[in-house]
């Protein structure tokens, strides 16, 4: 048997096992990540919606999108957990930018006389 014989037969082999492997690695972290799941994190679906878990069980969590706002969601469907530092982020505008913000235009008050002006 040639060496050529061989590596035509060794490399096949040798990316499947790498395709396995990283496949059970995905696994694996998903399995983690559903074990660590608790009533009170903030996480994120794999359709890119935010909330906070409010109840859950083994096949479905319900998550808190607003106040007063329930969602109910198959499990699988958490992609990952926020981080809590991120979770409690809030734009503060200080007092001296908040003077510079000009007021917003006021509507017509009849839209009759609006047309009236366009016309002229």
């Amino acid at each position: 048997m040639k060496l050529t014989d061989l590596l035509i037969f060794a490399l096949p082999v040798i990316l499947l096992v790498f395709l396995f492997q990283s496949q059970r690695k995905r696994q694996r972290t998903f399995s983690n990540l559903q074990d660590q799941l608790a009533v009170g994190q903030e996480v994120l679906t794999t359709a890119g919606l935010y909330g906070r878990i409010v109840t859950l069980d083994e096949r479905v969590v319900v998550l808190e999108t607003g106040p007063g706002q329930t969602v109910r969601w198959d499990r699988r469907a958490i992609a990952s957990v926020v981080p809590d530092s991120s979770a409690n982020t809030t734009l503060i505008v200080p007092d001296s930018l908040a003077d510079d913000v000009p007021p917003a235009p006021k509507p017509p008050a009849d839209p009759a006389s609006d047309a009236q002006n366009d016309e002229k």
